[in-house]
């Protein structure tokens, strides 16, 4: 066998789980931003989560009926109905109403790193894996950023009720931590959950919505505004995020995937600037600074770059 071949492999393999992984902390990022800039636009958070789960659902049906309608893609019923709870319409609604409050830079660091520190905490107690020193070390650093970003939410600057949205950030991330938990706990297969999870949001918030807006709100919503929210939140943010996300996995393993959602607070406030306006102060940049930096740490990104690093100056 040409020993080239195995090589070329590995690469190719390597340079498509980085550019799976890019594109995953890019879709989310430009979740967050797209969020706030619907809010900001008058849009209310009902119909960012109208729009977000008639595309994600139209996306995922196919895939539902192709897994199984009748138990759900293999997941059952209880099951679907808990995760749907936790990792669906109710998430959605409370980390998108935290935008009607408090600024881009809250939402996008406290979510990713209280989801980071929950889930760690929960593997750690409820499916006993063991916590290396990088995860109390981190976990200690994103919570003195995430400290910051709520002092920030207390000031004048940031709006007189940024705190109750930092709180509705926090709440939605526990809810996204335990539907990670119990995909871990239980094996669910995260494609699976996803098409589970976005139709039956669909089938329970579509309907709501309706009865409770009225036609003439639906007919007064801005087609552009509410199509480009459908688009990233439901298509991007909702689906193939979540694809990309797993094909990082598969290529690259756990160990290496896990650090790009380190690197989406800070993606999430430079795509920001742009498309919402909002320049980050002087607390949040330090909180932004401390959860990457935290959220680094506690995924191994420091002591991988050492070890790349030392290889590099062994093989020169």
């Amino acid at each position: 066998m040409n020993p080239i071949l195995p090589d070329a492999d590995r690469r190719r393999r390597e340079r498509l789980g980085l550019l799976s992984g890019a594109f995953m902390a890019l879709g989310a990022s430009l979740g967050f931003a797209a969020a706030r800039a619907g809010i900001l636009a008058g849009l209310e958070a009902i119909d960012l989560i109208f729009a977000r789960f008639v595309v994600a659902a139209a996306l995922m049906l196919p895939l539902l009926i192709r897994f199984g309608l009748r138990d759900l893609a293999g997941i059952g019923w209880r099951r679907s109905l808990v995760l749907t709870a936790l990792g669906g319409a109710p998430f959605a609604m409370l980390q998108t109403g935290g935008y009607a409050f408090a600024p881009l830079a809250h939402g996008a660091v406290i979510a990713p790193a209280t989801v980071t520190i929950v889930s760690t905490i929960g593997a750690a107690l409820f499916l006993h894996e063991r916590l290396s020193r990088n995860h109390v070390f981190g976990a200690t650093i994103v919570l003195g950023g995430v400290l910051l970003i709520g002092w920030d939410g207390l000031h004048a600057a940031s709006g007189p009720r940024a705190w109750l949205g930092d709180l509705l950030f926090f709440a939605s991330s526990v809810l996204w931590a335990c539907f990670t938990l119990l995909l871990r706990h239980w094996r669910v297969p995260a494609l699976r959950a996803t098409s589970v999870v976005v139709v039956l949001s669909c089938i329970l918030t579509v309907p709501t919505y309706l009865l409770w807006v009225g036609p003439a709100h639906v007919q007064a919503l801005p087609l552009g505004l509410i199509a480009f929210q459908g688009l990233v939140q439901g298509g991007v943010q909702g689906a193939l995020t979540m694809v990309a996300y797993g094909q990082a996995v598969v290529l690259l393993g756990v160990s290496r995937a896990v650090l790009f959602p380190a690197i989406v607070p800070a993606l999430s406030v430079l795509i920001g600037i742009p498309i919402v306006g909002e320049i980050p102060g002087v607390l949040q940049v330090l909180g932004l600074g401390l959860v990457t930096l935290g959220l680094l740490t506690t995924v191994g990104a420091l002591q991988y770059l050492r070890r790349k690093r030392s290889v590099g100056s062994r093989a020169d």
